[in-house]
């Protein structure tokens, strides 16, 4: 059982040690024209996708601009019904008003009139109770007790005309009331129609109001909408604007690594010193796993001298990862070679060296098992087989 755990231990050990040294050898994508032109390709269609993104932003950006402007007409509608409707309610109101005024008037001369009638049935009841109690002799009486016959007349005259008129009072005083009573009903009837009008008016002042708050925030809401979509549309011309930067920038550095002529001939060994290991697969020392070596390990004590191979420029010095202290140099026609794992680093970036000038001494960093110098050749950013290139 312990056999097996020391078994489980080790494995996951050699998992780790793999993705960490996958991590630290990985190549330098800033120093190689095949990384870059990933990377180029990368940034070519990221950029690609944001123009598309862009239109899709311009096209929304106009969609929301044509549905606010219809929103907007809908709430010039809505406002302008609204304001008709208020004028309308305003009108109903001060016909219901005058309506209740002119009521109140007919009120009072219905009263006045009512006074009126019980103030002559009083006199018509006075007159027929004098009539009652005296009897038709007191008439008789009125008539016979004159001296002349034109005072009979004028006499018989004046009766017939006190009858005539109580009556004819009685009746126009009537007739009003009639007519009062049926002007009022009317305007009651008027008035009801009126204030269903009014609640129906009002109403409508609601409804149209609600309207307009609905609009106001679907109103709203576009503007929002437009104003995220143009924030969306000009964050995505910044990075599409710095898509084509770093393009332009990438497609430098390509066009970079082509100037000059290549060394003609064979290169100069970097090291004094036996081969280690060769170009290719192999089981990796540190990790212990079958992996591609991109270049080749010459043996050489702690502090030796390591030259440049060809003369070139300097693109790269410092420490990188899993290669410790390195060297890069480039030749021309996108010829470069590599030097790494160096104890001391004697150039610095930029500078033009010579042919079989010192760049730096043999060391052990980054990740090793002793001392050796790492060397590789690239062209247009490939990895070569060194021995090729070597005498």
């Amino acid at each position: 059982m312990k056999v097996i755990s020391n078994k489980i231990v080790a494995i996951i050990v050699s998992l780790i040690i793999a993705i960490i040294g996958l991590a630290f050898f990985a190549c330098p994508q800033e120093l190689f024209s095949q990384s870059i032109e990933d990377e180029l390709k990368e940034v070519k269609q990221q950029r690609e996708d944001t123009q598309e993104k862009i239109e899709e932003a311009k096209a929304n950006e106009l969609l929301y601009v044509d549905e606010i402007s219809v929103v907007e007409n809908q709430l010039l509608g809505a406002l302008s019904e609204l304001t008709e409707l208020k004028i309308k309610l305003t009108d109903a109101q001060d016909k219901v008003a005058g309506t209740c005024a002119e009521l109140v008037l007919k009120e009072e001369e219905l009263d006045a009139i009512e006074n009126e009638l019980i103030d002559n049935v009083q006199i018509l009841n006075s007159r027929i109770s004098y009539i009652y109690k005296n009897g038709s002799n007191h008439i008789l009486g009125l008539l016979l007790s004159i001296d002349t016959f034109v005072e009979f007349t004028s006499n018989l005259k004046l009766v017939n005309l006190f009858a005539k008129q109580g009556n004819d009072n009685v009746h126009l005083i009537k007739d009003k009331r009639n007519a009062v009573m049926t002007i009022k009903k009317v305007m009651m009837e008027l008035r009801e129609k009126q204030k269903d009008h009014q609640i129906k008016m009002n109403d409508l002042v609601v409804e149209s109001e609600s309207k307009i708050d609905e609009i106001e925030t679907l109103h709203s809401q576009k503007k929002n909408l437009l104003s995220q979509t143009r924030a969306n549309k000009e964050e995505l011309i910044r990075m599409e604007a710095d898509f084509a930067e770093k393009e332009d920038e990438l497609i430098k550095i390509l066009e970079s690594y082509k100037y000059g002529i290549p060394p003609s001939g064979k290169l100069l060994w970097p090291a004094s010193g036996p081969m280690l290991s060769g170009f290719g697969y192999r089981i990796h020392p540190i990790m212990r796993i079958n992996r591609f070596h991109s270049g080749i390990d010459i043996g050489a004590p702690h502090s030796a001298h390591v030259i440049a191979a060809a003369g070139g420029e300097v693109i790269q010095a410092g420490y990188f990862g899993g290669y410790g202290y390195s060297v890069m140099l480039y030749h021309g026609g996108g010829y470069a070679t590599w030097y790494a794992h160096l104890s001391s680093i004697k150039v610095s970036m930029g500078q033009m060296v010579e042919r079989g000038k010192l760049v730096g001494l043999i060391g052990s960093t980054g990740w090793t098992t002793g001392p050796h110098l790492h060397f590789e050749v690239r062209i247009d950013g490939a990895a070569q087989n060194p021995m090729e290139y070597l005498p």
